[in-house]
């Protein structure tokens, strides 16, 4: 098969300042000479919506000599090319002012190019190599991007390739580490308050650990993208990098630099799982439209856990921590009135228009296949354990996946068949029940596999012992509405289907103006007037919707509300203690350590 001539492409900078860049791209005279389309992609591998890029995209001219000539558009995000004998330049202008790991944001101090949201490409051509060149931007910039690099450009076989390799431009600091054949590269954008050399060294115990679970790398270059802003924590796997966002000012106490290694886990472990072990739908894609697929609680859920189990083994983040994390995450789920209504294949299938589009009501409605497969994740890490007697674990599912399947394409039969053989039981009930179901999540397979308890405290089992002997602070405690307001103001966020609030009639963005005949401005003050009453008593409340004031009584009532702790089983067994070992990489938690992440 004759190889194809590449398109090439040359990136200007037009107004830094005004966040704005040029496109210029030479498609081959092969590639137009009976016409074709030129489209943008509507949305990025990754992240899983619609976001509509040509919206940043105008003044698409064909340059012929010194003149430029308009394209047909022929829906928002296609361009008509004419058929041309000869090679054909088009060139665009570009608006990046969106600094996240899935838009573009260039100004005066660096350039971050989201290949999906800057390329245009060719219909029907995706298999065409690109080449890409910068040119004009300030002198001093470097480009950090995980694409070979050639006589000052970047060579990408593909289309899908580039989509997968964003690009830094800046003066970013650089560090790099080598592991086993491959080597990984460090780029650190933006003001921050931490360490980087202590980031860099924990980064390279991560990806050893990682890469411990499934014999090595698949890889020769891996690239980590560094930026750092205030306010923001976000990341976007790659095939070959990783694009990380850390809030500044997060790195001035130990939990900030625990969190950078989680979302640094969880982003390196899509390497494998997601890039390369994934349902088929899931690549080569189809850049126009959703991509829809129910095993997004497997590529993301279980990545979400295994983010614990990898900074665990890796050193760089104490059980203390982790045992909070997680607790955290089962006091949310166990309460989200949502769960009793959408499954987790239900999530995944929905994500486009519900996870990634969320309104007033999603809570009540909807899980997240993050977050509820995070806790499904632990427990299928547990009944492995218990199952396989302490020999496998999620760990090990993924290193079976791996080595059977690799980049060959994976269904959900795969993982049930090979959850089936390492733990020995039928998978089908535990699909049934937190898969393609809605049961509540049990907690005790992780006492019966790890000896870990999760333990329910009502609001007021937190007070101090001082406290708890108050009536007053006691009562307040114990009160309950259903009511969520939308800090700090009084405007309300959700009201739980079913509670008193819910009954009484409040709803959605109705602002709360008084209670019990006191100006209530703030949210905290709302929920002091109507804890004030206590259970069993009434609260009037003077609530404002659509302009008009209305009056309504609110029972109060008990709160159902409780958060969880983890708890050692004091009488955990040596095989307990060993499956718990063989999961985290660490010993079992000595009552010391206990009393630090109980609190």
């Amino acid at each position: 098969m004759p190889k194809l001539v590449p398109i090439r492409a040359i990136l200007r900078p037009l107004d830094l300042a005004q966040h704005l860049f040029e496109v210029e791209l030479n498609f081959p005279a092969e590639a137009v000479a009976r016409g074709a389309v030129a489209a943008m992609a509507a949305w990025t591998p990754g992240s899983y919506l619609v976001r509509d890029y040509a919206r940043f995209v105008d003044r698409v001219r064909v340059l012929d000599g010194r003149k430029e000539h308009s394209l047909d558009k022929l829906d928002k995000q296609r361009w008509r090319i004419p058929a041309a004998k000869r090679d054909l330049r088009i060139r665009y202008r570009v608006y990046g002012n969106d600094l996240t790991v899935r838009t573009n944001h260039v100004d005066a101090t660096h350039a971050q190019v989201i290949p999906a949201a800057t390329f245009l490409y060719l219909e029907g051509q995706l298999n065409r190599p690109v080449e890409v060149r910068f040119e004009g931007f300030p002198t001093g910039w470097k480009v950090a991007s995980p694409l070979p690099l050639k006589e000052g450009t970047y060579l990408a076989c593909g289309f899908d390739t580039l989509v997968d390799s964003p690009f830094e431009l800046g003066t970013f600091r650089s560090r790099s580490f080598h592991s086993g054949r491959s080597t990984f590269e460090l780029a650190f954008t933006g003001v921050h308050s931490g360490d980087e050399g202590r980031i860099a060294e924990a980064t390279q115990k991560i990806v050893e650990a990682a890469g411990a679970i499934f014999g090595g790398f698949p890889f020769k270059r891996y690239v980590f993208l560094f930026t750092f802003t205030p306010g923001q924590r976000g990341g976007l796997e790659h095939r070959d990098c990783t694009s990380l966002i850390s809030d500044s000012h997060a790195l001035d106490r130990p939990e900030g630099y625990y969190a950078l290694y989680q979302l640094v886990a969880h982003e390196f472990f899509h390497a494998w799982n997601v890039k390369r072990l994934h349902d088929p739908i899931l690549g080569p894609f189809d850049y126009s439209r959703e991509n829809p697929t129910k095993l997004l609680w497997f590529h993301e859920g279980l990545t979400s856990y295994m983010e614990h189990v990898i900074v665990l083994r890796a050193g760089v983040v104490p059980w203390s921590h982790t045992a909070k994390e997680l607790a955290r995450c089962w006091s949310e789920q166990v309460q989200r009135p949502g769960r009793l209504e959408q499954s987790l294949e239900e999530s995944s299938w929905d994500a486009w228009i519900r996870l990634y589009k969320p309104h007033e009501f999603s809570p009540n409605s909807s899980v997240s296949y993050y977050d509820k497969g995070e806790m499904v994740a632990w427990l299928m890490d547990a009944s492995i354990r218990e199952g396989s007697r302490g020999k496998a674990g999620l760990a090990e599912l993924f290193a079976l996946l791996w080595d059977r399947h690799g980049e060959n394409g994976l269904t959900d039969a795969d993982v049930r068949r090979a959850c089936q053989e390492l733990s020995g039981k039928d998978p089908a009930p535990f699909w049934k029940a937190y898969i393609s179901g809605r049961a509540e999540l049990d907690g005790a397979q992780l006492r019966s596999a790890f000896g870990l308890k999760m333990e329910a405290q009502a609001p007021w089992e937190r007070l101090s012992p001082e406290e708890q002997n108050d009536p007053a602070a006691l009562r307040c405690a114990r009160a309950w509405t259903g009511l969520v307001l939308a800090n700090p103001g009084p405007t309300v966020q959700n009201v739980i289907p079913g509670s008193p609030a819910a009954v009484a009639g409040l709803s959605f963005g109705m602002e709360i103006l008084a209670v019990d005949g006191w100006r209530t401005p703030t949210a905290a003050e709302v929920q002091r007037g109507l804890a004030q009453v206590g259970p069993g008593g009434r609260a009037t409340v003077l609530a404002a919707a659509r302009g008009r004031v209305f009056e309504v009584s609110v029972p109060v009532v008990d709160s159902p509300e409780r958060s969880h702790r983890l708890v050692l089983d004091t009488k955990a067994s040596n095989a307990q203690r060993a499956a718990f070992l063989a999961s985290y990489g660490q010993p079992w938690p000595s009552a010391t350590m206990q009393r630090g992440w109980r609190r």
